[in-house]
């Protein structure tokens, strides 16, 4: 089973920064982990920094997408985002394969990583606070989100790839090289099935004529958007 919250009682270990303070046990130094991807001529402790932000980053869209699952009253979406979670988690278990394959701990916490599950942890915290939007505001941000997210796994992607190319021949390139085509094309299909969602929620109501009652027209809309995600 993948790990989606990396905690020191599920096996960390921490590599310090100005204000964070780390157990010695659980210290990783500046200069570690120097065996990563061993063989491939990269800056090893860079490399593992990095890897660490872009596990850090999958493990969060499935938070997000837990979220959004639990939240929304779209059962279109409902179940399209339960899909998606379970397609996340096979992504999460892939760069967890690659990092021990590479020599490296899949719970390792990076400055980099750390940083990452910042960023994302807000934007998962702004649906929690979500009481002031409507229906549609949150379906519609929801998949924004998600959007935004599938996006920066692209990017992550492309980057194991570039560093792929750049390493000197033998496992841990072939590593690098195998896992970045995967989830490459993993993290493309995500953007292009999100930005369908949005487009298919967005342009239903864009299209949906103005009711006079504004309790009616919304429960109208919602109901078109629903059916077109179901059939989208």
């Amino acid at each position: 089973m993948v790990t989606t919250v990396v905690r020191p009682e599920t096996g960390a270990t921490i590599k310090p920064g100005p204000t964070v303070t780390v157990p010695p046990e659980l210290e990783v130094p500046d200069d570690q982990p120097a065996g990563f991807a061993e063989g491939s001529g990269l800056n090893a402790p860079f490399l593992a920094d990095q890897l660490s932000a872009f596990i850090a980053h999958e493990r969060m869209g499935v938070n997000l997408l837990r979220t959004v699952h639990a939240r929304t009253d779209n059962p279109a979406l409902r179940s399209r985002y339960a899909d998606l979670e379970d397609e996340t988690l096979d992504a999460v278990a892939v760069w967890e394969q690659l990092i021990v394959a590479l020599g490296g701990n899949p719970q390792y916490a990076s400055p980099a990583g750390r940083a990452i599950e910042g960023l994302d942890s807000k934007i998962i915290e702004s649906f929690l606070l979500s009481g002031s939007s409507d229906p549609m505001t949150f379906e519609q941000a929801g998949l924004q989100a998600f959007l935004t997210g599938a996006n920066q796994c692209v990017a992550n992607a492309t980057l194991l790839a570039a560093f792929a190319e750049e390493a000197d021949d033998g496992p841990a390139k072939q590593e690098m090289t195998a896992t970045a085509g995967m989830l490459l094309a993993a993290a493309r299909f995500h953007a292009d099935r999100a930005t369908q969602m949005l487009r298919t929620t967005a342009v239903t109501q864009a299209r949906h004529p103005v009711a006079q009652k504004i309790g009616q027209a919304a429960e109208k809309v919602v109901d078109k958007v629903r059916g077109a995600v179901s059939s989208g």
